[in-house]
């Protein structure tokens, strides 16, 4: 018998990846609902996601 390095590293990627979806499927459930009602509560207060504005002021001499 010899060892598959390539049907090895397939089955360990399926194991993780089944291990991660049963783990954080629940959390990113959570995180979908709580989008949604953020969306929702902006909808409701008339107000929209804006990006922050960053100001830097302009200055012709090096800072002290």
């Amino acid at each position: 018998m010899t060892f598959d390095g390539e049907k090895f590293g397939r089955e360990v990627v399926s194991i993780v990846r089944d291990y991660l979806e049963r783990n954080m499927s629940p959390v990113v459930a959570r995180l979908d609902a709580l989008d949604a009602r953020v969306r929702l509560l902006e909808a409701q207060a008339g107000t929209t996601k804006a990006k922050p504005i960053v100001r830097i002021a302009a200055r012709s001499e090096p800072a002290t």
